[in-house]
Protein backbone atom coordinates (compact mmCIF):
# COMPACT_ATOMS: atom_id res chain seq x y z
CA UNK A 1 0.00 0.00 0.00
CA UNK A 2 2.81 2.40 0.79
CA UNK A 3 4.37 1.94 -2.58
CA UNK A 4 0.82 2.79 -4.36
CA UNK A 5 0.81 5.84 -2.12
CA UNK A 6 3.99 7.10 -3.51
CA UNK A 7 3.52 6.24 -7.18
CA UNK A 8 0.25 8.26 -6.70
CA UNK A 9 1.85 11.53 -5.42
CA UNK A 10 4.42 11.24 -7.55
CA UNK A 11 1.76 10.93 -10.73
CA UNK A 12 0.04 14.23 -9.31
CA UNK A 13 3.38 15.80 -8.99
CA UNK A 14 4.08 15.01 -12.58
CA UNK A 15 0.83 16.49 -13.84
CA UNK A 16 0.75 19.56 -11.71
CA UNK A 17 4.27 20.31 -13.23
CA UNK A 18 3.30 19.83 -16.78
CA UNK A 19 0.20 22.07 -16.83
CA UNK A 20 0.80 25.47 -18.87
CA UNK A 21 -0.26 28.57 -17.54
CA UNK A 22 -1.47 30.77 -20.23
CA UNK A 23 -2.56 34.23 -20.25
CA UNK A 24 -4.61 35.67 -22.90
CA UNK A 25 -2.98 38.10 -25.21
CA UNK A 26 -5.09 40.86 -27.06
CA UNK A 27 -4.03 42.68 -30.03
CA UNK A 28 -4.26 46.01 -28.22
CA UNK A 29 -1.93 44.34 -25.58
CA UNK A 30 1.07 44.12 -28.27
CA UNK A 31 3.24 47.16 -29.18
CA UNK A 32 5.12 47.49 -32.67
CA UNK A 33 8.75 47.51 -32.50
CA UNK A 34 11.01 48.71 -34.85
CA UNK A 35 12.34 46.71 -37.55
CA UNK A 36 15.92 45.48 -37.53
CA UNK A 37 17.86 45.32 -40.59
CA UNK A 38 19.92 42.30 -40.27
CA UNK A 39 23.74 42.77 -40.91
CA UNK A 40 26.26 39.73 -42.26
CA UNK A 41 28.11 38.31 -39.18
CA UNK A 42 31.68 38.40 -39.16
CA UNK A 43 33.00 34.67 -38.25
CA UNK A 44 35.60 34.45 -35.28
CA UNK A 45 38.31 32.04 -36.74
CA UNK A 46 39.15 31.69 -33.02
CA UNK A 47 36.16 30.02 -31.71
CA UNK A 48 35.99 27.60 -35.04
CA UNK A 49 37.02 24.25 -34.49
CA UNK A 50 39.98 22.92 -36.59
CA UNK A 51 36.97 21.09 -38.88
CA UNK A 52 35.15 24.49 -39.11
CA UNK A 53 38.00 26.04 -39.61
CA UNK A 54 39.02 24.03 -42.39
CA UNK A 55 35.41 23.85 -44.56
CA UNK A 56 35.66 27.32 -44.30
CA UNK A 57 38.94 28.15 -46.29
CA UNK A 58 38.54 25.29 -48.51
CA UNK A 59 34.63 27.32 -49.75
CA UNK A 60 36.77 30.39 -50.19
CA UNK A 61 39.78 28.87 -52.18
CA UNK A 62 36.94 27.18 -54.07
CA UNK A 63 35.22 30.25 -54.33
CA UNK A 64 38.32 32.00 -55.81
CA UNK A 65 39.87 29.55 -57.55
CA UNK A 66 43.12 28.85 -55.89
CA UNK A 67 42.92 25.24 -55.57
CA UNK A 68 46.14 23.28 -56.71
CA UNK A 69 47.11 19.90 -56.86
CA UNK A 70 47.15 18.97 -53.27
CA UNK A 71 46.38 20.04 -49.87
CA UNK A 72 50.04 19.57 -48.50
CA UNK A 73 53.48 20.30 -50.23
CA UNK A 74 56.48 18.28 -50.41
CA UNK A 75 60.18 18.98 -51.07
CA UNK A 76 62.73 15.79 -50.83
CA UNK A 77 66.15 16.83 -49.68
CA UNK A 78 69.32 14.73 -49.90
CA UNK A 79 72.09 14.52 -47.23
CA UNK A 80 75.86 13.01 -47.85
CA UNK A 81 76.63 13.69 -44.38
CA UNK A 82 76.20 10.03 -42.60
CA UNK A 83 75.40 7.87 -45.69
CA UNK A 84 72.80 9.01 -48.69
CA UNK A 85 70.32 10.60 -46.31
CA UNK A 86 66.99 11.51 -47.85
CA UNK A 87 64.34 13.51 -46.19
CA UNK A 88 60.62 14.15 -47.79
CA UNK A 89 59.75 17.20 -46.25
CA UNK A 90 55.99 17.47 -45.86
CA UNK A 91 54.92 21.11 -45.38
CA UNK A 92 51.11 22.52 -44.55
CA UNK A 93 51.22 25.80 -46.53
CA UNK A 94 47.54 26.49 -45.95
CA UNK A 95 45.71 28.98 -43.82
CA UNK A 96 44.24 26.22 -41.95
CA UNK A 97 44.77 23.00 -40.06
CA UNK A 98 44.30 19.91 -42.39
CA UNK A 99 42.93 16.54 -41.01
CA UNK A 100 44.70 13.41 -42.50
CA UNK A 101 44.13 9.50 -41.74
CA UNK A 102 47.14 7.39 -42.15
CA UNK A 103 46.02 3.89 -42.36
CA UNK A 104 48.99 1.93 -40.99
CA UNK A 105 51.73 2.68 -39.18
CA UNK A 106 53.58 4.43 -42.74
CA UNK A 107 53.15 8.28 -43.39
CA UNK A 108 55.76 7.88 -45.99
CA UNK A 109 57.22 6.10 -48.57
CA UNK A 110 60.44 6.69 -50.97
CA UNK A 111 60.53 4.77 -54.44
CA UNK A 112 63.93 4.01 -56.60
CA UNK A 113 62.94 5.05 -60.49
CA UNK A 114 64.96 3.85 -63.47
CA UNK A 115 65.86 5.83 -66.48
CA UNK A 116 62.96 4.54 -67.96
CA UNK A 117 60.21 5.12 -64.60
CA UNK A 118 60.51 1.55 -63.12
CA UNK A 119 60.53 1.11 -59.23
CA UNK A 120 63.25 -0.63 -58.70
CA UNK A 121 63.43 -0.17 -55.11
CA UNK A 122 60.83 1.16 -52.25
CA UNK A 123 61.95 2.17 -48.76
CA UNK A 124 58.76 0.23 -47.42
CA UNK A 125 59.91 -3.01 -49.39
CA UNK A 126 61.67 -4.65 -46.55
CA UNK A 127 59.56 -2.72 -43.65
CA UNK A 128 56.58 -3.87 -41.47
CA UNK A 129 53.94 -1.33 -40.29
CA UNK A 130 50.79 -1.41 -37.81
CA UNK A 131 47.90 -1.83 -39.52
CA UNK A 132 46.14 0.79 -37.42
CA UNK A 133 44.52 3.96 -38.78
CA UNK A 134 45.64 7.39 -37.33
CA UNK A 135 43.73 10.60 -37.43
CA UNK A 136 46.44 13.79 -37.19
CA UNK A 137 45.42 17.55 -37.76
CA UNK A 138 48.71 18.98 -39.05
CA UNK A 139 48.31 22.48 -38.31
CA UNK A 140 48.52 25.65 -40.58
CA UNK A 141 52.70 26.75 -41.24
CA UNK A 142 53.42 22.80 -40.19
CA UNK A 143 56.06 20.96 -41.25
CA UNK A 144 57.11 17.44 -40.47
CA UNK A 145 60.13 15.91 -42.11
CA UNK A 146 60.41 12.00 -42.94
CA UNK A 147 63.92 10.50 -43.11
CA UNK A 148 64.90 7.71 -45.30
CA UNK A 149 68.44 6.08 -45.76
CA UNK A 150 69.16 4.28 -48.78
CA UNK A 151 71.41 1.38 -48.50
CA UNK A 152 75.03 0.75 -50.22
CA UNK A 153 73.71 -1.86 -52.21
CA UNK A 154 70.60 -0.25 -53.70
CA UNK A 155 73.06 2.84 -54.50
CA UNK A 156 75.24 0.07 -56.07
CA UNK A 157 72.65 -0.59 -58.96
CA UNK A 158 72.23 3.10 -59.68
CA UNK A 159 74.55 3.09 -63.22
CA UNK A 160 74.58 6.16 -65.43
CA UNK A 161 71.82 9.03 -65.32
CA UNK A 162 68.60 9.48 -65.24
CA UNK A 163 67.23 7.80 -61.97
CA UNK A 164 65.55 9.64 -59.58
CA UNK A 165 63.67 9.15 -56.21
CA UNK A 166 59.68 9.93 -56.17
CA UNK A 167 58.55 10.85 -52.18
CA UNK A 168 55.18 8.99 -52.04
CA UNK A 169 53.23 10.60 -49.00
CA UNK A 170 50.34 8.10 -47.68
CA UNK A 171 48.35 10.52 -45.69
CA UNK A 172 44.24 11.18 -46.95
CA UNK A 173 42.69 14.05 -46.33
CA UNK A 174 39.45 13.01 -44.03
CA UNK A 175 37.65 16.45 -45.23
CA UNK A 176 38.24 17.11 -48.67
CA UNK A 177 38.20 14.93 -52.21
CA UNK A 178 41.24 16.64 -53.07
CA UNK A 179 44.62 14.71 -52.42
CA UNK A 180 46.49 15.04 -49.41
CA UNK A 181 49.73 15.46 -51.30
CA UNK A 182 51.03 14.59 -55.07
CA UNK A 183 54.18 12.86 -55.28
CA UNK A 184 57.60 14.18 -54.60
CA UNK A 185 60.35 13.51 -57.35
CA UNK A 186 64.26 14.59 -57.27
CA UNK A 187 66.78 13.61 -59.89
CA UNK A 188 69.98 11.61 -59.00
CA UNK A 189 72.12 12.69 -61.40
CA UNK A 190 73.65 15.64 -59.60
CA UNK A 191 74.04 13.76 -56.20
CA UNK A 192 75.29 10.51 -58.01
CA UNK A 193 77.03 11.21 -61.62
Amino acid sequence: MNKLFCVSVGLMALSACSQEVSQAVTPTQVKPQSVVQAEPAGIDASSLTSTESYKLAKDVEKAEGKMDKGLLSGQLQVSLKTGFTVSLIISNNQSFAVPIQYRSGMTADLHLLDPQGNKIWAWSDTMMFTQALRDVVIPAGKVIPVRFTLPKDVLAQIKGKGYSLVGVYVGHATESSQQAMSDTRLSLDSYLN
